[in-house]
């Protein structure tokens, strides 16, 4: 066995981002920058009205007549006409400031008196509301940088200076291969000796969280024969495959050898850890494979901290998701294993749930982190704070 410590390390060494790939806007959500972002064009591309209102010239105007009102400029309109000295135009929101004019006041500040405006904000000054050309970001600057994972706000971003397709980390496929004659499908019953299967429906929902929809999800039974033809069927559809079960040393645990006789290469099999010891992980090329133990909660586990670790790395996210919290309450474990507990946090701690055994889950659908306790830890006290890894 290999400790905690090395077999992350291992997965993260292993882990080389999938190509570039340039995709429509809408289709990167999520997804990694594989390029510095210039603009093409100023935003806003002219001098805008933050507001309704009229527009007028401040520096001329004497801070007491009355203005004449003499246009109106809907947003989207081409301005042709420039005002002159005393002069105002009713202007709306998003719509181009004309020449001659540098300020709006907003409707509420004036009284109107048939064609002539009086002005009432006497806290207005020259300029205000007004959103400057180039405001927001010039031509030839840098909009996003290499490296940024493309949320919501980014998307608008760069629609909104006028960006339509981008050059991204491609998404990991993903495959998942469920071993085990004794598992049955939900909403069937069950026969004598079988158990409902739910690891599937755990990495699946664990991908969807990340925006990621697997490419496969199958059943092999406990047969080499037939879950190397699995493997091989996942290996021409995905960069990584997940198999759950039979990766322990029993007489029908046949995942590790399968998988390296179907070409990959052993990096490490079993970890200094609890749950999820018996963990498989190889490689081929840069097709990785992750032989995951059967115990449901091994299996989150497992994935949360290893099968994540690799995801980022395939997309181009290099960040951790580790932060240190204080613990509520005292724990006590036995040295010589790293401990990875199904936790709670709230503000600034976190409190470890009970039913910690890796065959159950009602812990982990509480749960939105994992503890983390080294290979030498035997007692944490109440106020101390230890690793948090979140869910």
């Amino acid at each position: 066995m290999i400790s905690f410590h090395q077999a992350l390390g291992t997965v993260r060494k292993c882990s080389v981002p999938l190509k570039a790939v340039t995709l429509a806007l809408q289709e990167a959500f999520g997804l990694v920058l594989a390029e510095d972002i210039k603009v093409r064009s100023d935003a806003p591309p002219f001098h805008q009205s933050a507001m309704d209102g009229y527009a007028f010239s401040f520096r001329t105007w004497d801070k007491k007549s009355d203005l004449k009102i003499t246009g109106l400029i809907p947003a989207g309109k081409k301005v042709s006409k420039r005002l002159k000295k005393g002069e105002a135009a009713l202007i709306f929101t998003g719509a181009e400031i004309p020449a001659g004019a540098d300020t709006v006041v907003i409707r509420e500040k004036v009284v109107q008196k048939g064609e002539y405006l009086r002005i009432l904000d006497t806290a207005l000054q020259a300029g205000a509301n007004i959103r400057k050309r180039a405001s927001h970001i010039r031509t030839g600057q840098i909009a996003l940088k290499k490296g940024t994972t493309l949320n919501a706000g980014a998307i608008a971003f760069l629609a909104s200076v006028g960006i339509a397709r981008v050059k991204v980390i491609s998404r990991p496929r993903v495959g998942i291969i469920v071993t085990g004659d004794e598992l049955a499908v939900p909403g069937q019953k069950l026969a004598k000796g079988q158990v409902y299967e739910c690891n599937s429906f755990a990495l699946h929902s664990a991908l969807r969280s990340r925006y990621l929809e697997p490419a496969l999800v199958m059943h092999a039974a406990d047969d080499k024969e037939k879950l190397k033809a699995a493997i091989r069927l996942a290996l021409a559809k995905c960069d990584v495959l997940l198999l759950t079960g039979g990766v322990s040393a029993g007489d029908f645990d046949f995942v590790a050898p399968a998988l390296q006789e179907c070409g990959f290469k052993k990096q490490f099999h079993k970890v200094r850890q609890k749950p999820g010891k018996p963990l498989f992980f190889g490689t081929k090329g840069k097709k990785l494979a992750f032989g995951l133990p059967g115990n449901p909660a091994s299996v989150l586990t497992c994935y949360y901290v290893y099968v994540v670790a690799a995801l980022n790395r395939l997309a181009g996210i290099s960040h951790e998701e580790e932060r240190s919290l204080k613990l509520n309450r005292p724990f006590s474990k036995k040295p010589g294993m790293t401990h990875l507990l199904k936790a709670k946090t709230e503000g600034n701690t976190v409190s470890i749930l009970h039913d910690q055994e890796s065959y159950k889950l009602n812990s982990f659908a509480m749960a939105d982190a994992l503890v983390l306790l080294d290979e030498e830890t035997e007692q944490v006290d109440e106020g101390r704070e230890v690793v948090v890894i979140k869910l």
